[in-house]
């Protein structure tokens, strides 16, 4: 199916690109002035850790390729290039995934055994690289993955889901990702009020506690959770 192919293949070319992104910050020396810690980053800690990322790249193929299969139906199968539709799904989906996160994400820390025995994996990562945005255990990025099908779900009630915002959020997802876990200092991103810049991320990643938020930094000012400048 063409859909589930070019899916893939967005989520393929992204993990290629924070696979080169994140031997480019461990092994190019001159850039670690752009680097938000000054933390050494030991490559012998990469190559110990691809394993898993690897298992879970393949994984979150094959669950992204059998989910869309199945939820097909709820897909506009004519590309679309109504601009209006496009933007507004791509928000309704950032935003419904972003929130389910938050609250998953918050929970993950709260609950002690969720934290020692799940989430901890991924906060092996103090000063992280690019792609340990998927290093994580198994379990704890299957539920995380349970939010832009909610989208899905919710949008397709009023409307059929366009491929292409499909297509351009799974592009925006990926790549914000390989961007809040670069450990380098954002250039862009800090612009977008309450976009999650890798600062914010990378602050949660050194101080565990707070920062909860991915992609949209309002929901830790809603909910009181964002690490404030004197906690640094």
């Amino acid at each position: 199916m063409t859909f589930v192919f070019y899916t893939i293949l967005i989520i393929v070319c992204c993990n290629i690109f924070g696979f080169f992104l994140s031997l480019v910050s461990i092994h190019v020396n001159f850039l670690s002035k752009y680097r938000i810690q000054r933390r050494k980053i030991k490559a012998s800690i990469f190559y110990d850790r691809l394993p898993l990322i690897l298992f879970n790249i393949v994984l979150l193929i094959i669950v992204s390729a059998m989910g869309l299969y199945y939820l097909y139906p709820l897909f506009d199968p004519v590309i679309n290039f109504n601009i209006k539709s496009i933007v507004l799904q791509i928000m309704l989906i950032l935003l419904v995934d972003d929130l389910y996160f938050y609250f998953l994400h918050t929970w993950m820390h709260k609950n002690q055994f969720m934290l020692n025995k799940i989430h901890r994996i991924h906060h092996q990562a103090i000063s992280p690289f690019a792609l340990e945005y998927i290093y994580v255990h198994p379990l704890e990025w299957i539920m995380g993955y349970i939010g832009p099908f909610i989208a899905i779900f919710l949008i397709s009630i009023f409307s059929p889901i366009n491929i292409l915002a499909f297509w351009i959020y799974q592009f925006i997802r990926n790549i914000h990702e390989l961007d809040v876990h670069s450990g380098f200092k954002s250039i862009f991103s800090k612009w977008i009020p309450f976009w999650g810049e890798s600062e914010h991320h990378d602050l949660h990643h050194e101080k565990l506690n707070g920062n909860y938020a991915t992609t949209f930094t309002i929901w830790d000012h809603i909910f009181k959770t964002k690490i404030k400048q004197d906690e640094k």
